[in-house]
């Protein structure tokens, strides 16, 4: 039998003789054909009724990949549609326009900043797992305040001020932010597997570790 490093413990099946147990499941471990021969038919029937009573309290596999396949759909319709909307803007979008709500559009943009590297501060300093959604977020948005400064800064001095800001404040702050929240990332999917029992990994994939719980194998839900 397979032995695990995790802590063990030993759950038991009821014989046909009362008052007598028999091990029948050590955690870490799997049952060989040998020792589920040794069983009787009484504890054999034991096993089948526990298993099944803990297989009705999973989750449903074909629930989470008619659910995963209706996400995929969606975001390759998404992806998709957006193309020709490029198109049509990049065609049709006058190359100057006054806008509309200015002041509304960049205070409750920076507002919403302001919020998520707030929220990134407050869980780093609760040592929570979110703050590793919130570092993702932060980055993407001091990212996207570096884009817009610099592509709608009208005159010399303009542009100079945002160029300078996107490239000593808002970009180094994102790349940190990214670096941080990809670390944690790395570390918490290192945890996780041990947990499962999982071999570790020398060298962890950036976007090749697998969703858990799930097959991966992208082909697999067609089958199921």
């Amino acid at each position: 039998m397979a032995h695990s490093t995790a802590a063990r413990t030993t759950a038991t099946v009821g014989s046909g003789e009362a008052g007598t147990v028999k091990p029948a499941v050590v955690r870490g471990e799997m049952l060989g054909d040998d020792e589920l021969r040794s069983l009787s038919r009484d504890e054999l029937e034991d096993l089948r009724q526990r298993l099944a009573r803990v297989a009705a309290d999973m989750p449903s596999l074909s629930a989470g990949n008619q659910r995963r396949r209706r996400f995929v759909v969606i975001m390759t319709i998404a992806t998709v549609g957006l193309i020709p909307w490029v198109i049509v803007l990049a065609v049709t979008l006058p190359k100057h326009y006054i806008a509309g709500h200015w002041t509304l559009t960049w205070v409750g943009f920076d507002l919403a900043l302001l919020s998520s590297l707030g929220f990134t501060a407050f869980f780093a300093w609760r040592r929570r797992q979110a703050v590793i959604g919130f570092a993702f977020l932060s980055a993407a948005m001091l990212s996207c305040d570096a884009w817009f400064d610099v592509t709608t800064s009208s005159g010399t001095a303009d542009v100079v001020t945002s160029v300078v800001s996107a490239a000593l404040v808002e970009l180094p702050l994102a790349a940190m932010l990214f670096a941080v929240a990809h670390q944690l990332l790395n570390a918490a999917t290192h945890q996780a597997r041990g947990s499962l029992n999982e071999p570790p990994t020398t060298r962890p994939k950036r976007f090749g570790t697998t969703l858990f719980g799930v097959s991966d194998r992208a082909d697999s839900a067609t089958h199921s």
